[in-house]
């Protein structure tokens, strides 16, 4: 908040006090706030994008936070998280929701909630649960969702594919090695892990599916239908990458038989965005750098960095041009003072040309 108060016109300890009671304890809901902004998605048709993002504390006075999975570090750390979807269209993604996950130690601590401000109606539910509501709330905005997009930790869940499957949607989830389906045509169950190791060299077929600033990104993959459970069948998408013997993934996707494999590996790997989302986020617009305890306070931060981000790609979409930095104004001064002086000092002008056309020798 200091930052933020600093650019406004009256940056003194009043007008900090007002900012600071704004965020943290105004009684405003950020609920109606979430509403508007989807209803401010400027394609209302796209790929639903369903993840969840961590921020690591010391203390253990935040709200919510816990000892478990902190995507940031890659391990078990203290941290917060938050379950969020965001819509990706025409090679952007829009926030739609950003929830706080609230562990069951703290759900269930009267002393923890009250002090926290974490109202009666926020209970303990699974992650998946949080991302079916999110994706029930995107529907209800009038966005039209072609497929939704998630990692294993959603993927792994039964009962989360087949919710989104009943809603109608095609998905594209990862999955862990240790998941057993059934291939279409036989009659045991195997883990996905052992399947990929019975798969001839023959079988995989080297896809591209986007140009990545390193050239194209592309893999090896094999799709077969598979039979998660006795009743359902959907795709199984193998990877393995182009050479050496790196980390191989999986995915379930519930689209047609008739889909080509070109096209469920452009499925499957487009929730790379959402990373960069989280990324602007947190290095620009400071995401993870509320320093609050509250559970209110913390709703209100995370919708107006979402609001501020939303704001920022309209402005992109627009093609509206960012204004100079202040370096770079800078420069131009000195090229200019440089050029009237010279200008002024014809010899002078005239000896820098000759300089440049004559170098002196170098020994």
């Amino acid at each position: 908040m200091q930052p933020m108060e600093a650019r406004l016109p009256l940056n003194d300890a009043a007008s900090y006090q007002r900012l600071h009671h704004f965020i943290t304890h105004s009684p405003w809901s950020a609920a109606p706030v979430w509403t508007r902004l989807r209803a401010q998605v400027p394609v209302r048709r796209g790929t639903l994008l369903v993840d969840e993002t961590s921020f690591p504390k010391y203390g253990t006075q935040s709200v919510a936070v816990a000892r478990q999975y902190c995507g940031a570090l890659g391990k078990i750390a203290n941290c917060q998280v938050a379950v969020s979807t965001a819509v990706l269209t025409d090679d952007r993604t829009w926030p739609t929701t950003l929830e706080l996950y609230l562990p069951k130690e703290w759900a269930q601590d009267a002393a923890r909630r009250t002090r926290a401000g974490i109202p009666r109606t926020v209970r303990f539910r699974e992650k998946w649960r949080i991302a079916l509501t999110h994706i029930r709330q995107v529907r209800a905005a009038g966005i039209q969702i072609d497929a939704v997009l998630a990692d294993a930790a959603y993927g792994n869940v039964h009962a989360f594919r087949t919710a989104v499957d009943r809603m109608g949607l095609h998905y594209g989830v990862g999955v862990t090695m240790r998941l057993a389906v059934t291939v279409t045509g036989g009659r045991r169950h195997h883990q996905i892990g052992r399947i990929i190791k019975r798969l001839p060299t023959a079988a995989w077929r080297r896809v591209c599916w986007a140009q990545g600033t390193k050239g194209p990104m592309a893999a090896r993959f094999v799709a077969l239908r598979v039979r998660p459970t006795n009743r359902t069948e959907c795709w199984l998408l193998c990877e393995r990458p182009l050479i050496g013997h790196g980390e191989r993934k999986a995915y379930l996707l519930n689209l047609p038989a008739s889909a080509t494999v070109k096209a469920l590996v452009r499925v499957a790997r487009g929730r790379w965005p959402i990373e960069q989302q989280y990324r602007e986020l947190k290095d620009e617009l400071g995401l993870d750098h509320f320093e609050g305890r509250s559970f209110r306070g913390w709703t209100h931060h995370a919708v107006l960095a979402a609001l501020t981000y939303t704001f920022l790609q309209q402005e992109r979409r627009r093609g509206t041009k960012p204004m100079p930095t202040l370096p770079a104004v800078r420069n131009w001064i000195r090229e200019i003072v440089a050029m009237l002086f010279l200008l002024e000092r014809p010899k002078w002008l005239n000896l820098l040309v000759s300089f440049m056309r004559n170098p002196p020798l170098r020994i």
